[in-house]
């Protein structure tokens, strides 16, 4: 069980503070610079967008614009051709500034098992002068080389054809929260120790295609490993030995998020299954599915809902499939205050990652096939939160844990 955190206690309720509990002056530097790393994240997405426009601004820049545009846009699919390893970036996945993102929560990664290596992680040290002047300005000792298939050494007879690849994993993330804060410190980056975690598997969290349309913000994600959740960048990412993270209940179950509650969209959601089942490696391996249940994903944020009936509901899911996101009306603390804003609570989010669960390959599955695979999938998922309710759920409610379930509702 994870080492308990003392954090701060915010409103358990989800309405609108009545007075503003501002933050005292004399808070350890350590908290301050956690703060400042989440609120990096934070604004991420609008700075970017507004440096871009910025430089727009001042024709000396129009050159370097144009070459840039030219590139992101014409030359580099990096997001989707399954060849995000020669974007990714490890040393910028392992700087202290994500290990700060995580202790802000704090989050944790409970493995119950040890999975098979993909291939073997090989250590080196940082080269380069870049690489060289990051690793000492930031203490950054080594970086993993996640390798691909082309880089494992062959083994047998000699002849280059039998490779040392062990399965790849399609990883399900549960719930997705309101923006799946959980899932970007564990999995995207190095903050919570994935690596060390589950050495020799390189994964790389799927986010909308429409991420990567925008310009810098596509750079600061593709150097993360984040990929577009596009059916055919999953087909090439697996092909190409990469696992993934998908987020299953997507931008709808975000709709869902409230403290102390955990209702799943997953019912209806099959399409992981059959990409699982129907994907060929070239290695013969196979594709194995194994969910995540992150304890705290949904108590992070508050957010204004209405029921299923709501005008507010229904135009949120209009929003959604017209543009295949939505816009939960979330709050939770400023930065400077425990009351009001748009900074995450400090609550813990415990990730627990459950047994691998093989599939075979067949090319065109039936939905019977599927039917069995997904039913396993939702069985082992249920085991996850009857095992791990007592030690990592926390009621926001006031219900009592033993009254409080995960429910599957569409």
């Amino acid at each position: 069980m994870s080492e308990k955190t003392e954090i701060e206690a915010p409103p358990q309720k989800s309405t609108f503070p009545r007075s503003v509990h501002f933050a005292p002056l004399h808070i350890p530097l350590e908290r301050r610079l956690q703060t400042l790393a989440v609120l990096f994240h934070t604004v991420a997405l609008p700075y970017c967008i507004g440096l871009f426009f910025l430089m727009l601004a001042f024709p000396p820049f129009w050159p370097l614009l144009v070459m840039y545009v030219v590139y992101a846009y014409g030359i580099d699919h990096s997001s989707s051709n399954g060849e995000i390893t020669r974007r990714r970036s490890p040393l910028f996945r392992r700087l202290p500034l994500f290990r700060l993102y995580c202790d802000y929560f704090p989050i944790h990664i409970h493995r119950e098992v040890p999975l098979e290596p993909t291939f073997p992680g090989r250590l080196r040290e940082p080269s380069g002068i870049v690489e060289r002047w990051i690793a000492k300005m930031f203490g950054v000792q080594d970086a993993v080389i996640e390798g691909n298939e082309s880089e494992v050494k062959a083994k047998g007879n000699g002849n280059g054809t039998t490779k040392e690849i062990g399965p790849t994993y399609i990883f399900g993330y549960h719930p997705h929260g309101i923006v799946s804060l959980g899932a970007f410190g564990a999995i995207g980056t190095e903050g919570a120790g994935w690596e060390k975690l589950f050495p020799g598997i390189p994964v790389s969290l799927l986010t909308l295609e429409t991420n990567f349309s925008l310009p810098f913000y596509r750079e600061y994600l593709l150097s993360l490993g984040i990929a577009s959740v596009s059916r055919r960048s999953c087909t090439n990412l697996l092909k190409h030995d990469q696992s993934i993270c998908i987020v299953i209940g997507g931008a709808q179950e975000s709709l869902l998020a409230e403290p102390g509650t955990l209702d799943l969209i997953l019912l209806k959601r099959r399409g992981f299954v059959k990409l699982a089942m129907s994907t060929a490696r070239v290695s013969g391996q196979p594709i194995c599915l194994v969910p995540i249940l992150s304890f705290g994903e949904n108590d992070v944020y508050d957010q204004v809902r209405g029921d299923r009936s709501s005008k507010l509901y229904k135009i949120q899911t209009f929003i959604k499939k017209a543009a295949g996101f939505t816009l939960p009306l979330m709050y939770a603390r400023g930065i400077f205050n425990y009351d009001f804003g748009l900074m995450p609570y400090r609550r813990q989010m415990t990730l627990v990652v459950g047994k691998p669960i093989a599939v075979p390959y067949v090319a065109q599955p039936t939905e019977a096939e599927i039917e069995v695979y997904h039913k396993q999938y939702m069985d082992e998922l249920r085991r996850l939160w009857d095992t791990y309710k007592d030690d990592y759920f926390v009621d926001h409610k006031g219900k009592g844990v033993k009254n409080c379930e995960m429910r599957f509702v569409e």
